[in-house]
């Protein structure tokens, strides 16, 4: 899995439209897990932070790192418009 940062994170909650307790929810996580987790508290485990990206990439969210650029890319189901 490719690795993320606390502010894409961040970015695609609010694409999403999720509060820290909708991720915790989607995530498996707590609460407080997600807090620290993006108030940097202190280092996320490898199974927190593959837990959040499952969780993101299920909603569709896909995360970008190409040298000093991040971004994150929120892929829209298929419908016919």
């Amino acid at each position: 899995m490719q690795a993320f940062t606390v502010e894409q994170a961040r970015a695609a909650r609010a694409f999403l439209g999720w509060s820290q307790r909708e991720l915790s929810e989607a995530a498996g996580l707590s609460y407080e897990t997600i807090r620290n987790f993006e108030r940097s508290r202190n280092s996320a485990t490898a199974k927190t932070l593959t837990a959040i990206q499952i969780a993101f990439q299920k909603a569709g969210v896909e995360f970008h790192r190409r040298g000093r650029r991040i971004g994150v890319t929120i892929v829209l189901p298929w419908k016919k418009w």
